[in-house]
This record gives structure tokens, sequence and C-alpha cells, in this order.
């Protein structure tokens, strides 16, 4: 098992975004099976399976001697007690990382808040040729307001040199194609050595997903799905779930990764077998097999109403094509999600939804031509293929996965 050192100035409850997805990244890597230790200047961690080590010199010089970061930022000065903190670092680095494989170092190579340490791990690395090294670029000093203004900011050439002149031994990451193109006009680093690995987001933390709906997320891979339907109805004929097939069947023809999830199982208390037969036989005979999941095949029992709440959450849209209903609480549900809804030509539709839901009349409008009118909504819906896109390209589980795991 590979060990891994994450290390950056603070650790959560720090607040900082490098500071969150450096404990995003520990535990997605843990959970891939590293062994993962976190040395930080300071920051707390819950989980025992990931080892931390608070290590004041670690921290922002600012923190721990500000009197020093005057010195070395405001006047300019690199004196004897510079290169003695440097030295404390470079020991504590050589105790610490002594059994790691990989390091990885966020943002602490590219800004001056911990100058000595970036001296020290200069040092430490001229004895490690071999340790495999990844700097993680966040953020550049001599980088702001999208512009490169190294000449405004320097204070001495030894900051200068140490900001601006990669490491041999190490590989560069940074978190988007537009910083690169920054970044390689203050380091002259080599292509082959700098990658974008982008910031991305832990899904399932952000959105609160329960454990049981991720599992199904994972199994069937929904997440690059596009568009996600659900119908989180019940198989009943009144539901009218052949006409959604219909129309599903039309929009694979533009969109090949459509999915339909229905959410509810066949009825206890009537004979729906029968219909129920009928939907799988269209299903293969519009060849929908990986397009149609029953989420009944997963779910034997009734679904908790943040289990629901999560599926609307990662639907981009619901169908409700029912022929008869007393009321239509799926239209509050879609309303408080702010997922779009598409729904039957129902007087009591009306009643809850009023003018702001989208109505399509089954008896009059063909599959096709209600394909039409949703294939142009989709299209239109920049929200929609903003969300599309943030989960399938910004997924920081994945990112990691595809992205980091083959450097280490």
């Amino acid at each position: 098992m590979k060990k891994i050192a994450l290390l950056h100035y603070a650790y959560p409850p720090n607040i900082g975004g490098v500071e969150l997805l450096l404990q995003e990244q520990a535990h997605i890597l843990k959970d891939l099976g590293y062994n993962v230790v976190v040395l930080t200047g300071d920051g707390e961690e819950n989980d025992l399976d990931i080892t931390l080590h608070k290590l004041p010199e670690l921290q922002s010089i600012l923190n721990t001697n500000p009197r020093l970061q005057e010195k070395i930022i405001d006047k300019g000065i690199i004196d004897e007690e510079f290169y003695q903190t440097a030295d404390q670092i470079r020991k504590t680095l050589e105790i610490h990382l002594q059994d790691v494989n990989v390091v990885i170092v966020h943002n602490m190579l590219t800004v001056y808040r911990n100058l000595p340490f970036i001296y020290a791990f200069r040092e430490y690395l001229t004895t490690q040729p071999g340790k495999k090294v990844i700097g993680w670029v966040h953020d550049h000093m001599y980088i702001g307001m999208d512009r490169v203004r190294t000449d405004e900011v320097v204070k001495t050439e030894l900051e200068r040199e140490l900001l601006t002149t990669p490491l041999t031994n190490v590989e560069y990451v940074v978190i988007s194609d537009t910083f690169k193109k920054q970044l390689l006009k203050v380091m002259p680093i080599p292509e082959k050595k700098l990658r974008v690995i982008p910031d991305g987001m832990n899904i399932k933390k952000f959105l609160e997903l329960d454990k049981e709906i991720w599992k199904v997320i994972n199994e069937y891979n929904l997440l690059k799905a596009f568009p996600l339907i659900l119908s989180p109805v019940n198989i009943l004929e009144r539901k009218n779930i052949e006409y959604s097939l219909s129309i599903v069947k039309e929009l694979k023809k533009h969109h090949p990764d459509i999915l339909y999830l229905i959410s509810g199982q066949t009825s206890r208390h009537r004979q729906t077998l029968q219909y129920f037969d009928k939907i799988k036989k269209m299903i293969r005979d519009f060849e929908l097999d990986k397009n149609v999941l029953f989420l009944g095949k997963d779910f034997t029992r009734s679904l908790e109403d943040s289990e629901v709440h999560d599926l609307y959450q990662i639907a981009d849209l619901i169908f409700y094509f029912s022929k008869s209903e007393n009321f239509g609480l799926p239209i509050l549900e879609a309303a408080l999600s702010k997922t779009p809804i598409f729904v039957s030509d129902l007087r009591v539709f009306h009643e809850v939804g009023d003018k702001y839901i989208n109505y399509i009349d089954y008896k009059t409008v063909s599959p096709d031509k209600a394909a039409d009118k949703i294939k142009n909504f989709i299209g239109n819906n920049s929200l929609l293929n903003l969300n599309y896109q943030a989960r399938t390209n910004y997924n920081l589980e994945v990112i990691i996965r595809e992205k980091l795991v083959p450097l280490l």
C-alpha cells in the first residue's frame, strides 16, 4: 500500500478552499486504498484511518513569527533567522517523510506565506532524488488580476529564485488551463511536468445524498446520464408510463445517454403485473433496455422522504403524464427541489401548478411532437446543461481516480 503525504499550511476546521480540497483529497485517496498522512500547520482529522501531524512550523510565518515575516516580505531582509527556521523545517520533513512514497504539496511552493519552507523543501529534495513529488499550484504570488506582476512585488532575489525556479524532481499540477498559461510566464516548467487537474465537488457530500441512493447512482452511472428523467410514480395504468416511454424513445435519437427512472413499484392491492409486462415489452421493442431503470429493482421498501428528495435533486426533468389524478404532489416536490416538470393537461394540475409548469396533452400531442418540445426546452435551458457539465467534468472522486491516481 503506497503511503501518500499531503502538505499544506492548514487543514479543516480552518477555513479555506485549499483546506477543504485537501481534506476531500485525503478521504478519497484513503477510500481508494492509499495510506494517507497529512502534514499541516494546524487542523484536525476525525477519521482514524488518516494520520494527521500538526506541525506549527508549516503554518504561515505570519501566524508563528510576524516579525520574521515582516523582515522577509516587507523589508526584504534574509538573515540567519531565516536560515535557522528553514533548517528546522528541513529536519521536520526528514522525519515525517522518511517512509512516504508520494509527497503532494498544496500551494506551499508558489506563495511566500512561508518562504523558509520553500528553501527547506528544496534542500530536502537534494538528498531525495528518487522521491515522487507533486506540487499542486492553486495560486502564485506573482500572478494576480489575470496578469503577471513579478516586478511589482519582488523584494529579494532569493524570493524571486524560490518562487520562480521549478524544482527538478517535482511534477507540477495546476487547477485550470487558464492558470497554466499564466504560470508558464512566471515559471519555466517543462510542458510534460505541468498538468491540469481541475478542482471539483464531492457531489455526494454537497448534495447530502443518502447512502442507498448514492449506491444506485454509482451502480448505474446516473451522473453521466443526460437527460436523467424521473417519474415518481408507481407502476399503474393510469400513470401513463407508456406515453413517457414513447417520448424517451424519440429523445434518444438526440440524447443517446438518456435515462428514464421510475421510482415506484407494482401495486400489492391491484392487478398490475399485466400492465408491467406491457411496459417491459415496450422497453424491449423500443430498444430502451439500457435507458430505463425501475428503482423497485433495488428498493423493495418505500423510499424515505430524504431519498425521494435525492432523486429530485439528481434528476434533470420530471415526467408526470397521468391520465387521472385528484391532486398532484410531484408538482410540489418538483417545485421545492427546483426540478423542471412536464405534466399531462389535467384540470387539477392547473389548480396545483397554475401557469408555472409545462403541460402536454397526451391525448392530442403525439410523442414525437412532445419530444420536440422537451428537446427544445433542454437545449435552451442553460442551468440544466451547466448541471450536467458540473456533475460529469467536475466530480472530484472521478477527477482524483482518473487524473491524480495515474501520477501516483
